[in-house]
C-alpha cells in the first residue's frame, strides 16, 4: 500500500531581492494590463503571498514560483521578499514550477458575479477595475449575468437535450445474411402503406421485435 508522503516544514523567511534569480525555464507570461494591475496590488496590500525558491549552490536562490511579484517588488522598493525555501532537484523544481502556474482553480460565473456585484455595493465599477484582474467591461459582463432569471439556464439545458432526441438516429450494421433482412424489408413495404422507405421500414421491424421482447417478458412473469 502506497504511504502518504511526508509532511514537509515549510521555511518562509526574508531573503535579500538581488539574492534571487529568475529560473530558465519559467513557461508563465504576464499581459501588460494584468501587470499593472498586479502592481497597484502589491503596492497597496503589500506581498500577502511568498514567493517559493530553493537553495542554490553558490548560496543563491532560484525561483520557483512567484517571479513577477520579486520583479514588481524591486521596482517598488522591497530589499527583502518573504519566500517559502524547498529543497528539489531540476526535474521536482520544474514540475512544482509548472503546477504552481497551471494548477488553480476556475471562478464559476454565475457565483464569481455575486460577489463583484456584493463588493460593488460598496466600491464603484471605477475602484474595482483597479482592485480586480477585470476590465470595466468584464465587470459589466458580470452584472448583466445576475440579470439572468432564475432557472434560465436549467430551461436552455431542457431546450439542448430535446433537439438532441429530435435528431435522427443513424444505424449502421453489418449482417452474415442479408437474405432475412431484405425480406422482412420488402414485407413491411408490401403490407404497410404508411412506410415509404427502406429506413422507415426497418424502424417498424425494430419496434416490432422491440414489443415482442416486451410482451414476452410479461407473460414469462405471469
Amino acid at each position: 500500500m502506497n504511504q502518504p508522503p511526508t509532511v514537509r516544514e515549510l521555511s518562509v523567511r526574508e531573503i535579500d531581492v538581488t539574492a534571487i534569480d529568475a529560473n530558465s525555464w519559467n513557461p508563465n507570461r504576464l499581459s501588460p494590463g494584468m501587470r499593472h494591475k498586479l502592481k497597484i496590488y502589491i503596492k497597496r496590500e503589500g506581498l500577502v503571498e511568498p514567493l517559493v525558491v530553493r537553495p542554490k549552490s553558490d548560496g543563491r536562490f532560484e525561483i520557483l514560483g512567484g517571479y513577477h511579484r520579486w520583479l514588481i517588488a524591486q521596482e517598488l522598493g522591497y530589499t527583502t521578499v518573504p519566500c517559502s525555501v524547498v529543497e528539489l532537484d531540476d526535474r521536482r523544481a520544474k514540475i512544482l514550477s509548472i503546477n504552481l502556474n497551471e494548477m488553480k482553480g476556475e471562478s464559476v460565473p454565475a457565483l464569481l458575479s455575486r460577489v463583484v456585484h456584493d463588493l460593488g455595493l460598496e466600491l464603484s465599477l471605477d475602484d474595482l477595475e483597479t482592485q480586480l484582474p477585470y476590465t470595466l467591461a468584464e465587470l459589466r459582463d458580470f452584472d448583466k449575468l445576475l440579470q439572468i432569471p432564475d432557472g434560465l439556464e436549467s430551461l436552455l439545458d431542457d431546450e439542448i437535450a430535446q433537439d438532441d432526441k429530435s435528431r435522427p438516429i443513424v444505424l449502421t450494421f453489418t449482417v452474415s445474411d442479408a437474405t432475412a433482412v431484405e425480406t422482412a424489408i420488402a414485407r413491411v413495404l408490401a403490407t404497410d402503406r404508411t412506410v415509404t422507405s427502406r429506413g422507415q421500414a426497418l424502424i417498424r421491424i425494430c419496434e416490432h421485435f422491440l414489443n415482442e421482447s416486451s410482451e414476452h417478458r410479461s407473460g414469462e412473469g405471469a
